[in-house]
């Protein structure tokens, strides 16, 4: 059983020359764990070095000073760092793992000969998956080397199945607030946000106006162009509306032809129904589709004081849109 105390240590000047060719050769399995070993003395860290080995490890790296571990670590991407936390140079073993951490999540082991209370806090801060004191037999090296490396895979694992599960509940709530043909918010998308806006406005007295759109001759496009076309209609109608309001306005479909969005008004809301009937004229303009796009609006300005609801703002909206549409065809005819 090594024990390694009993190595005889000799002179700085002796160090063997392990030391200065750092980066050793990876004659290895790709699944054998690689370990960066940080050890000063020359004699000790080729005892490690060869147990290590023996243990069935690959040392990818020796480092003599803890810049030097910082450098190489960066460099070879070990999983997992043998660091002894003595080191002579500007930095010791402990701010050493510290750096090592910042820059990529590699597990360290902690070598020392020393077990006061102080050393061990400082080490603690570092996050260690691993604290042995000097003398330490092989097989309790073997031990901490393996519950690092299978704590550090579970971690990981842990962190993966966590974003993968962050990420699906994002899917998931997207899907249930966005409209999938459009992607402007649905119903419900939009009055979960509407209400919040509403909210704010009335406290902090912004103005609003609530927009409701129709687009005109969906029926038409779709009974005699096809569904396809309908539905393409529908998105073109929902880049206009996109291209006119701002990214703070909360934008909707609340299905159908009928299209919503609550904008914060810095100016009168006439100048944005002037805005949609200017980018509907460049659209159709430069359009080579087979139809017109035209949207008829109506708007309710909200006013802060009262309590009235979403529903009611789209309510008078809507009573309004119908009853412009009524004038222009009443003008047309």
């Amino acid at each position: 059983m090594t024990q390694v105390d009993s190595i005889e240590l000799y002179p700085v000047s002796a160090r063997p020359a392990v030391l200065d060719s750092h980066r050793l050769e990876p004659h290895h399995r790709p699944d054998v764990p690689s370990i960066l070993l940080v050890e000063d003395e020359g004699i000790v860290a080729q005892d490690l070095q060869e147990t290590l080995t023996r243990l069935g490890y690959r040392v990818s790296g020796i480092a003599c000073e803890g810049a030097q571990a910082v450098r190489m670590a960066q460099e070879l991407h070990p999983d997992l760092v043998v660091m002894d936390v003595g080191l002579r140079g500007e930095i010791d073993g402990i701010q050493a793992a510290r750096l090592i951490q910042q820059q990529a999540a590699i597990p360290v082991i902690f070598l020392t000969g020393h077990s006061d209370p102080a050393t061990l806090q400082r080490a603690v801060t570092t996050a260690p998956l691993g604290y042995l004191i000097k003398p330490f037999q092989e097989v309790e090296l073997r031990c901490a080397i393996e519950v690092a490396i299978h704590k550090h895979r579970a971690d990981i694992a842990l962190k993966e199945r966590e974003e993968a599960l962050r990420r699906n509940a994002e899917l998931l709530a997207s899907l249930s607030l966005v409209d999938e043909l459009t992607q402007l918010k649905n119903r419900r998308g939009f009055f979960e946000l509407a209400e919040q806006a509403l909210k704010v406005a009335r406290r902090e007295k912004h103005s609003l106006a609530l927009f409701f759109m129709d687009l005109d001759g969906l029926k038409q496009i779709n009974d005699t162009l096809g569904h396809l076309l309908g539905d393409q209609a529908l998105r073109d109608a929902a880049d206009i509306i996109k291209h006119t309001f701002r990214d703070a306005d909360i934008l909707g479909r609340l299905g159908g032809d009928e299209f919503v969005a609550l904008a914060h008004l810095t100016g009168d809301a006439h100048a944005v129904i002037q805005r949609i009937r200017d980018h509907l004229a460049e659209f159709n303009a430069s359009s080579s589709r087979p139809y017109r796009v035209e949207l008829s609006v109506g708007v309710a300005l909200v006013d802060p004081a009262t309590e009235e609801s979403i529903e009611a703002l789209i309510g008078r909206a809507d009573a309004k849109m119908y009853e412009n549409k009524r004038g222009t065809q009443t003008k047309g005819a």
